[in-house]
Parts: C-alpha cells; structure tokens; sequence
C-alpha cells in the first residue's frame, strides 16, 4: 500500500507529491489521474502512450503501476507488484571477452610454439599451478622491490601431446557456463592429464564424467591417447591407471566389434607394439576367426615400416587429426603391395623392416601373436608371401612350423609348446562346446549395409571321418533369386588330393542351427535348426538354404558384441558312410528334406532320379536336377 505515493518520474523513481494534507486518507471515491510528468500506459496493456520517451530503467508489463479507484486492498487479495527493471545502455549484447583477443591481458603463458595473452584472476580461480605460481612471482617482486616476469612457460610441464588440446582446457576456464562444456572423445583423455598436472578440478571432474560416460565405446581412443603422453616406467597416477587397463581388457573382449567402427580401428592401429602384443595374446580374444587377427597385424607391420619412409620413430604414418586417412588403412592385404625382390638379392630392401627399427622387436613379437596353426589356408599363403618381404626368414619358419603340427596327428605338445593354443570360442552362456561330428562358425555382423549379396564367408574345414566338411554363409543372401539381407547358410565339402576322383560321401544327414543369444536374466539360449539328407560328391560340394533367416530376421540372433553362432553337425547314424570304404552309393530310396533345401549356386532342390536302363539316353546324366 506504501507504493501507492510512487510515481514514474522521466528522471527516475521519486515520491509523489500528496494527494491531501498529511495523515488524511483519501476519499475512496478518488481517482488517480496522471500529471504532466507521468508516463501514461495504455489501459489493461502495460504500454507507454505513443511519443513517450522510455525511461533509462524500462518497467516492463510486470512492473506497470496499476490504477486504483479504491482504498488500499489487504495483502492476500493484492496483485503482487514487479519492478521489471532491464538494462538498456552501454555494449550489451556486444562480444563478450574471451581468451582469443588477449583485451586487457596480464598473464602471458607459452606451451611450446605458440604464446597466449591470458588473464591472471580466472587462471588463479581455476588452477592450482597458476595460483602457485603466481604467488610465488608476487613474493619474488616485493623482496626484489622491482618488476618480475607475469608468465608460465607450459612447455615442459605438460607432455608435448597435450599441447594442442591446450587450447580446450582455455575454452573451459573462460566458460560462463562450464557444467555444459563438451570435448571430443579424441582429446579427452589429454584435457584430463592436463587438469591432473595443472590442477583444474572442475576440467578433471568433467572429463572423468565423460570418460565414464563413453568409455565402453571409445576404449580404444582413451588408450591411445594414454600411449601419446605415457613413459614407460613412470606412474601417472591411480585414475588413469585405472583407464588404461580398463581400455586393454574392454578391447580384448571387443576387438572385432571395435574394428567394425573405422575410427576405433585406425584408434588401434596407433597404439604401440607393445600395448597390442599384451592384447593379441589373449586367449579371450573376441574375434570370429585368426584371419581377423593377421589382417590386423598386416596392416600394422606395414604402418611401421612406412614410419622409416616417414622418418617417425616409433609411431605410425596414420593420419593424424584433420588429415586424410591412409589408403593402405581399409584394403585388404594382398600379395602386390610390396615391391617384388629378386631372388638373388640379399641386402636389405627399403620396404623391409629395419633392424635399426627403434621397436623391432617389439613388432615381431606382435607377428608372433597370430595363431598360425589355425589361420585359413589363403591367409596362410598370403602371411607367407608377406612374411618373406617384410620380414627375416626365420619368423615365417616359425609360422610354418605352428602349421605343421597342427595338421600331424602327434604335433598337440608341439603346438602347446609354441603356444599355438586356439582362442577361447565365442559362443552363447550355457551352449556346451562343439563335439567331434559338430561345426562351429561365428562371424561379425554390424549393420546390414556390412556385406554385399553374394559375399561368402567360410568357417576353418574339419574333418569327420573321412569328409573334410567346412560351413558356407552368406550374411545378405546368394546372388540367386533370395530376399537381400537372408541368411544364406550351407555345409560345403572341401575335396582332397588323396580323395579318388568319382569320389562320393553318400546319404549323410547333417543339421544346421543358429543359436540365439539370451536377452534377459533368467532366459537359456535357443536355436533355429533344418536338417536334410544329401549325397556329397565332386559336382555337388554344398547343400543348404537360401532363406535359412528371412530378410531382418538375424537380428533376433546377434550376440552383445554383434556375433552370430552358427552350428553344423553331422547326426551319427550316418557317420559310418563318412569313410570313403563305407561310401558305396546307395542309389535307391531317397527320402528328401522336409524343407526345401538346395546348393548355394541354386535355389533348385536335387534328387538322384532312378537310374535308366543301361544304354538308354541320358544314362550319363541320372543325376542331372529336376
């Protein structure tokens, strides 16, 4: 009720003048009618009368003086009154001060080649270092009674690959709103080191919340980024400790699923040959096969001895932040892409790996980590082919040697003894392993754009009896006729030399399931499973089905990682006709499938006819399809 004396003045708030003789209240039949000075508002709006001129502090419709015709109401039935005061004069709305123009700098700090023109509050505010070091420069300038110097030279105390995220830690420190600072996965782990080092708690807080937040998917770039800025032998400190063996064991369990994202790949292809070789020797290692294994390790020998070309010591010519990726990164590894070396020669070819390598030894230790023995036989031949170019001839014998006693029926203890052993299988909880007359193959798919229709994978071949029988997938169907993006799966038989020509495994019944994943607690694993009956021989290596998985249907069955297990078998009524003694066909009373199955070159099913009279057209053909 007191605001009712206030009037709007143009010169600012003042009393007004009274309305009657001091201590009589007012009729309450009285109007308030503005004076000349007043600023007339527009009935019931809130706004000025045209042509009056605004006010220095602006009251907006919240803080209009409303019109009474009444006496003073009581507080609980008043309109609250606001005062919306806004500040309309000086550079408001104009570029706010940062860190890049350097107005009104006391500080100067150097990290490496580059000087900033800094401001001394905020760095002391935010850092324990500047605020020490700034303490110190002023003792030093009263006991000395002159000027001293206002920097920090930041060259040698931050690694030298922290440097260029620098400039990051400076955005955070001249934020007005630091809770909602963001910084790339790439740098994150540097701003981290660089806030443990200069004392930022909030940068330190913040990016260990990142970290944490992404850390299940940017393991491999958190790791790299510790190797840029790690000394061997030195302790970084519990935190980032923790980090860095937290990234070794998350990529062990999820190598190939990273390797599927290509700048978590190019991520692992930086790091150290050492930091790899404690990875690759894992026996829980998550990959579909040890072809993954040795493209990998391929393309990082190769990464190393372009270092040489590229005068590095002991890093990668990959590309770095803002540069291109190398076109060697995403190719396969094929047998020309190594100058050819005569036969006669025995020096040293530039494309050869150094004995002056500063990590020589650790690079062949990481060749050393694939698992020869059970390498598919084209990426044998291409580790070879590799081998002898790029590196000395006795760590392709070695390699060689792993392959041997794998395929000697004597040779266990010598693979035990090379440390040959294979990788734990990947398989769904509770799935007993594979038995004698059972095929395992799981492979990797990450999105349905992965593979092309008609692309093949093959699992390694096993033998069951006498038949060497391997699985045949196609993950986005044959290039026959089939929906795109089915599931083609087929048991294909892989003839051998010692096999005679017209040789034949005759009415072998085998099954195929894909097993699906669990998705909740509680739940056991399940499968799909087909089964038939065919008769393998030289014109007739595979059976299967196009459509084992119809179009979207294989995502009911990938794993955590992005697997899918697939199990072909062979039932043991037949395992007899598994011998070529016992293969004397049988050509009478095929059964046939319950579902239609076929070969992977056709979506026809196949069935043996009744044989023709001897000499009758067409004997030669009895088998042709229907």
């Amino acid at each position: 009720c007191g605001l009712k004396g206030l009037r709007a003045d143009r010169r600012g708030l003042l009393p007004a003048a009274p309305s009657g003789p001091p201590h009589v209240a007012m009729d309450p039949a009285t109007t308030l009618e503005p004076t000349s000075d007043d600023d007339v508002l527009t009935e019931a709006s809130g706004q000025r009368s045209p042509g009056s001129p605004p006010p220095p502090l602006g009251l907006v419709p919240g803080g209009s003086l409303p019109r009474s015709n009444s006496t003073c109401t009581t507080a609980s039935t008043a309109t609250p009154f606001r005062l919306g005061l806004q500040f309309r004069c000086g550079q408001a709305g104009g570029p706010r001060q940062n860190w890049r123009d350097g107005r009104f700098s006391d500080w100067e700090v150097k990290v490496g080649e580059k000087t900033y023109h800094l401001h001394a509050f905020l760095l002391a505010r935010a850092s324990l270092f500047f605020e020490s070091h700034m303490s110190m420069a002023a003792r030093t300038e009263a006991d000395e009674h002159g000027p001293c110097t206002r920097g920090s030279d930041l060259s040698e105390v931050l690694p030298r690959s922290c440097h260029a995220a620098f400039e990051l830690a400076l955005d955070f420190i001249y934020s007005e709103n630091q809770a909602a600072f963001e910084a790339p996965a790439s740098k994150a782990l540097l701003l981290l080191k660089i806030a443990d080092i200069l004392g930022i708690a909030g940068l330190f807080d913040a990016m260990g919340k990142r970290i944490d937040v992404a850390f299940a998917d940017t393991a491999p770039l958190l790791l790299e980024q510790y190797c840029r800025f790690h000394i061997p032998g030195t302790d970084d400190g519990a935190a980032l400790r923790q980090i860095r063996d937290g990234a070794v064991e998350l990529i062990v369990r999820k190598f190939q699923a990273f390797l599927a994202n290509p700048e978590m790949r190019v991520a692992m292809l930086r790091l150290p040959a050492s930091v790899l070789v404690e990875i690759l020797e894992a026996d829980e290692l998550r990959v579909a096969g040890e072809d993954i294994v040795f493209d990998f390790v391929a393309a990082r020998l190769r990464a190393a001895i372009a270092d040489d070309g590229c005068g590095s010591s002991g890093g990668s010519c990959l590309a770095q932040d803002g540069e291109d990726d190398a076109p060697w990164m995403y190719s396969p590894v094929v047998d020309d892409q190594a100058p050819q070396r005569s036969s006669d020669s025995s020096e040293d070819a530039p494309w050869r790996l150094k004995d002056t390598h500063p990590h020589r030894e650790d690079l062949v230790s990481l060749w050393k980590r694939v698992r020869w023995a059970f390498l598919g036989a084209g990426k044998f031949a291409e580790a070879l082919a590799l081998g002898r170019r790029l590196l000395r001839p006795e760590v392709a014998l070695d390699a060689l040697t792993a392959r041997i006693a794998r395929s000697d029926l004597t040779g266990a203890q010598m693979l035990g003894a090379l440390g040959s052993t294979p990788r734990r299988p990947i398989l769904p909880p509770g799935v007993p392993p594979p038995t004698s007359t059972e095929i395992d193959f799981c492979f990797h798919y990450a999105h349905t754009e992965q593979f092309n229709c008609g692309d093949a994978l093959r699992s390694q071949p096993k033998r069951i009896g006498d038949i060497v029988l391997r699985m045949l997938v196609f993950p986005a169907g044959t290039d026959t006729g089939v929906a795109k993006n089915s599931l083609s799966v087929f048991l294909e038989a892989v003839p051998q030399p010692r096999w005679p020509r017209d040789w034949e495994f005759t009415n072998i019944r085998y099954a195929i399931a894909c097993i699906r994943w669990p998705t909740g607690s509680g739940e056991t694993w399940a499968a799909k499973r087909k089964s038939d009956l065919w008769t393998f021989k030289a014109n007739r290596l595979d059976r299967g089905w196009h459509d084992f998985l119809a179009p979207g249907e294989i995502h009911k069955y990938l794993g955590p990682d992005g697997f899918v297990c697939i199990r072909g078998s062979l039932e043991p009524e037949c395992l007899g006709r598994t011998f070529l003694l016992g293969c004397q066909a049988d050509r009478s009373g095929y059964p046939g499938a319950l579902e239609a199955s076929g070969s992977s070159g056709s979506r026809r099913s196949w069935a043996p006819r009744p044989a023709p009279p001897p000499g009758a057209q067409g004997a030669s053909d009895w088998l042709s399809p229907r």
